[in-house]
């Protein structure tokens, strides 16, 4: 009796999280051309449900934002450009991400597994003072993530209980 009820419950609240959920994405790119694991962390970002944001920041990156402008899923386009954001490095993406948060208020921040995710992330996540998430292959609710241990070896299921979930 009570199992029924409760499972309608989790399942009503697994939707109404879904609903509040805003997602920002740190899109990757060559200023003129989005690199193809955005694309990858866009399609993982839309399974958590909500609202996805694509940050593009960059130097001429009018071309960039015309490509995710044509992408599934994508519901806003956030656009820094200057001579800061060169080289795509974590010490000048750090602040705008974190300024980027405490405007918009997302609950995930997302960025791919390349070598300037795995740069930028933890950065974002020790400012907020959260656990960053790594190597992510599957989502199964909004705090609920599975991930790779032991170099590959082993597959493990995380809930996150932070505010903010930032990983990559």
């Amino acid at each position: 009796m009570f199992s029924f009820s409760s499972k309608r419950l989790s399942q009503r609240t697994f939707s109404g999280l879904k609903r509040f959920n805003s997602t920002l994405v740190v899109a990757e790119h060559d200023n003129e051309k989005l690199a193809g694991i955005t694309l990858n962390t866009i399609t993982a970002a839309s399974k958590l449900g909500g609202d996805v944001t694509c940050l593009v920041a960059g130097q001429q990156t009018a071309s960039v934002v015309s490509q995710l402008s044509k992408v599934k899923g994508v519901s806003k386009i956030l656009v820094a450009e200057g001579a800061q954001f060169k080289g795509f490095l974590a010490e000048s993406l750090t602040p705008l991400i974190l300024s980027s948060q405490e405007q918009f208020k997302f609950s995930h921040i997302v960025a791919g597994a390349s070598a300037a995710g795995k740069n930028i992330i933890p950065r974002v996540a020790a400012k907020l003072d959260v656990s960053p998430i790594s190597d992510v292959i599957g989502i199964e609710s909004p705090d609920t993530f599975v991930r790779t241990i032991y170099a590959g070896n082993a597959v493990t299921t995380v809930k996150c209980l932070d505010s903010v979930k930032v990983f990559r």
